[in-house]
């Protein structure tokens, strides 16, 4: 089983489609993620030294170069992890980008994006590059910071820099940053900057790589819910077994699987405690849980294919109309879509859930059977579920294992870092950590 969006989309929606997701968190990193981007872009546009492909990989991890602050809970402190505690978030966030990103090349310069430069130019068994985009990232974190965040102009922005040349900044990147200009802020420059956005959109990004960013949303799901990581992935692969049983051939597969990857991206927006809530829901916590398919749409933005997108927005629609969000009916809803749906059940049905216990095989059966009778759900696929129900469970308790484990270690790695007292140690931690190999970052 292998997920691969192939239909086009360019760099600018991924990058957008990004944005919208992580805002759902807080808007306030997003922002600053989109401004650092923009400087770094800034820096290195008339350089040379990059081409076009590795300067947008450099832009988007500068991008994401905050994304561990919305696992450690320092996002409501930005300004004191941006000064203070500034290991705990860039260590997550190298983890997460090597772990699940496509941009696991990179993972070293999210790491040391607050390391000081006295502390990186005596570190000789540091790639020279990772020092010098760590540093690049750092001084165009800074400048943000002092510019969006404190008010200070440009002028006093690269004076504050200039100070600390040589021992927190590399004095051959400050040389970058005194090439540029801020007539206005920088959110106001960035959305103005035909040249940083048309370069967005100009390189487009292979199939795999779509791919890849589209998983890694699933993933950032859980610095919220881990339940949710878990649901979506048993339910990719519930849906790719129950496909296989239907004979569907690999393009309709395919399509089934980007839509249950998708499916519930939105829950990105819906309340941790409503997620995670250990008992049955309330009518109004309910609710509020239908809400994330409407957030999942906004996420899309209109730019994922029609058909993976109605899949995603359609798993919780019945056949008899009653489901949600617009009361479909059969005639409405197609097969795959229809599949997803049962798979999704499944799923909940076989994991721990905020509003139902784990049921066995023999109880969830009964329950499909049940929903087939009330013409809540498709016959034929509940038929063939029922069949097959505990060779496709056993099937997908097997796949999904490396990639639950995967995230197991992940959360451990981080406990441990927490757990070091000096820089020197946690930086030969972070070095010292293996890479997975990229088969095994999705089942």
């Amino acid at each position: 089983m292998q997920v691969q969006y192939t239909k086009a989309i360019n760099n600018e929606s991924i990058f957008n489609i990004i944005r919208r997701f992580c805002n759902y968190i807080d808007p306030r990193l997003t922002e600053h993620g989109t401004h650092v981007s923009y400087i770094v872009f800034r820096m290195l546009k008339e350089t040379g030294k990059f081409t076009s492909q590795e300067l947008r990989n450099i832009c988007f991890v500068a991008q994401l170069h905050d994304i561990g602050a919305y696992k450690t809970e320092e996002i409501s402190r930005m300004l004191q992890f941006e000064t203070k505690d500034v290991w705990d978030h860039s260590f997550y966030g190298y983890l997460f980008i090597r772990y699940f990103s496509p941009l696991r090349d990179l993972a070293s310069a999210v790491l040391l994006h607050h390391t000081n430069w006295d502390f990186l130019e005596k570190e000789s068994g540091l790639d020279p590059l990772m020092k010098d985009l760590g540093q690049l990232i750092h001084i165009a974190d800074r400048i943000d910071v002092l510019m969006s965040m404190q008010n200070c102009s440009w002028e006093e922005t690269l004076s504050f820099l200039k100070k600390e040349q040589g021992t927190v900044y590399a004095p051959h990147i400050i040389q970058h940053a005194e090439k540029l200009s801020f007539k206005k802020s920088i959110d106001e420059e960035w959305q103005t900057d035909c040249q940083f956005n048309d370069f967005l959109t100009g390189i487009p990004l292979s199939g795999e790589d779509i791919t890849d960013y589209l998983k890694m949303l699933v993933f950032i799901i859980d610095f919220r819910s881990h339940h949710t990581v878990t649901h979506t992935i048993t339910t990719t692969s519930i849906s790719y077994e129950l496909g296989k049983l239907l004979s569907f051939p690999e393009d309709r597969l395919n399509v089934i699987l980007c839509g249950a990857l998708l499916h519930d991206l939105g829950k990105i927006a819906v309340p941790v405690e409503i997620l995670e809530y250990p008992g049955r829901l309330s009518r109004q916590a309910m609710n509020i849980m239908r809400t994330h398919v409407d957030y999942t749409e906004e996420i899309f933005g209109g730019s994922i294919d029609d058909a993976v997108a109605r899949i995603a927005l359609r798993h919780h629609e019945k056949l008899n109309g009653s489901g949600y969000p617009k009361g479909l009916s059969a005639k409405d809803l197609s097969k795959e879509e229809r599949l997803v749906a049962i798979a999704d059940i499944i799923s909940a049905l076989t994991g721990t859930r905020s509003y139902k216990d784990i049921y066995p095989t023999e109880k969830i059966k009964m329950i499909l059977d049940g929903m087939k009778n009330d013409q809540l759900v498709d016959p034929d696929i509940v038929r063939i579920a029922v069949a097959h129900l505990d060779s496709i469970l056993d099937t997908t308790a097997v796949r999904c294992t490396p990639i639950l484990h995967i995230c197991e270690n992940l959360n451990k790695e981080y406990l441990y870092f927490l757990g070091l007292s000096t820089d020197e140690e946690k930086l030969r931690f972070a070095l010292s950590i293996k890479q997975p190999e990229k088969a095994a970052l999705w089942p």
